[in-house]
């Protein structure tokens, strides 16, 4: 009996201690004792934290090597484009035949401090360069250079380099002047228009006499060598001949919006002086039609 007793003992006291025994982690698979050495989820926590900091610290260095980098390549280029402008202005200023002009800056002021500055270096009393005109484009003229003593440029705001006039040059004792937006060239008893919008020589006439730019329109009246009055439109290069005695009529002048013809002749040893007027517009008007109308004159005379 006491065997017995003995034996459930024993096998309750072993079930009793399998029932007490704390099982393996479900959710980790190891059990409590292998836990050791494992920083807790506060200190995860903070490492985190910490190579967090790090890593935007990195960043934000990275940042700045990256601005230090893009602006030093800015910086660069600038230097490049500096003496690449330098250079070209020492070609300018060396070049014996007419010159080429380059610039990266391509607004207008640029452009002309450009030129300006050329002008600058040139030291040579026979080489030059005069800005004619900075409206509407830059237009500008080399003296000096290659054959003949001037060449005239036109650039346009926007453009790296100008366009050289064909025809638009002349020597030292030749001269230009406005014709309202257009550039009278006279040249060797030669003249020329130059239409700065279309950047081309539009017209050319044999030096006259006397000659007056009609406002607002793109002609001119002339006297010419063979003392012929001519209107003379320069954008068509069109000539029209007023019908007017030579030998009478000598001169002109445009008064108001009149243009008044007058001159002088002898009559039974008496001198009279003769003045014939048309308003500009009528005599716009017949220049415009074809063929040979005669311009209808209104004539004054008084005896001398």
């Amino acid at each position: 009996m006491r065997k017995y007793l003995l034996i459930i003992a024993v096998f309750t006291l072993i079930f009793a201690m399998g029932c007490t025994q704390i099982p393996i982690s479900e959710e980790t698979g190891i059990g409590p004792g292998e836990y050791e050495g494992i920083a807790n989820t506060e200190e995860i926590k903070k490492e985190n934290s910490r190579l967090k900091e790090e890593l935007d610290k990195i960043k934000t260095e990275f940042e700045e090597l990256e601005k230090d980098y893009l602006r030093l390549v800015k910086n660069n280029e600038s230097i490049i484009s500096k003496l690449e402008e330098t250079e070209s202005k020492l070609d300018i200023v060396n070049s014996e035949n007419i010159p080429e002009f380059e610039s990266e800056e391509t607004d207008k002021d640029s452009i002309v401090s450009y030129l300006k500055d050329s002008s600058k270096l040139i030291d040579d009393s026979i080489k030059g360069i005069e800005v004619i005109s900075d409206d509407e484009s830059v237009v500008f003229r080399t003296l000096g250079y290659g054959e003949e003593h001037s060449q005239i440029f036109i650039w346009d705001e926007g453009e790296n380099e100008p366009v050289l006039i064909e025809q638009a040059s002349f020597n030292k004792e030749g001269s230009y002047e406005w014709l309202g937006k257009y550039i009278l060239i006279n040249n060797d008893h030669k003249n020329k228009i130059l239409d700065i919008e279309n950047k081309k020589i539009t017209g050319s006439f044999d030096e006259p006499q006397k000659l007056q730019f009609l406002e607002g329109t793109t002609s001119i009246l002339l006297k010419d060598k063979d003392n012929k009055f001519v209107l003379y439109d320069f954008i068509n290069d069109n000539k029209k001949q007023i019908d007017l005695d030579n030998n009478k009529y000598t001169d002109f002048n445009l008064q108001n919006n009149f243009v008044v013809f007058s001159g002088a002749y002898v009559e039974n040893d008496v001198e009279y002086e003769i003045r014939a007027s048309i308003t500009l517009d009528k005599i716009m008007e017949i220049y415009e039609i074809e063929g040979n109308e005669e311009v209808e004159l209104e004539e004054m005379e008084d005896t001398v």
